[in-house]
């Protein structure tokens, strides 16, 4: 189960909060059918993928520009260490970059843009 759009997103949402609301008239979310339990999990999860890629919390990187990243170093054949290298990073901080625990800074924004030809303008649409 994939979010494709914002209109998708907010129905997915509606969605959940109809479980949580028939959960809470039940007296507890585990009162809930098996198949509403999965479909909650489900629904939850695409949120969750959905959120982290489009409305990241401050200080995470977005799974887009992340994985934009790995392509290119894949596409060059560049291991972490090249790239915090080529990045004048330590290998801890690209390590952090790149599972999305480290946020980005102006200056790692201009160096993936002149060392791994990330546009800026992707980076900032995608943060």
């Amino acid at each position: 189960m994939k979010i494709n759009s914002d209109s998708q997103y907010r129905e997915y949402k509606r969605a959940v909060e109809a479980l949580i609301e028939k959960g809470t008239k039940l007296g507890d979310m585990e009162l809930l059918s098996d198949s509403d339990k999965e479909e909650f999990v489900r629904l939850t999860d695409a949120i969750y993928e959905w959120e982290a890629a489009y409305h990241p919390l401050p200080g995470k990187v977005s799974t887009i520009i992340t994985d934009a990243i790995k392509k290119r170093m894949d596409a060059e054949n560049i291991k972490q260490k090249e790239a915090a290298q080529k990045l004048g990073i330590s290998e801890s901080r690209i390590s952090e970059l790149l599972s999305g625990k480290r946020a980005l800074n102006l200056n790692l924004v201009k160096r993936l843009r002149d060392n791994f030809g990330i546009s800026a303008d992707f980076i900032l649409d995608n943060m």
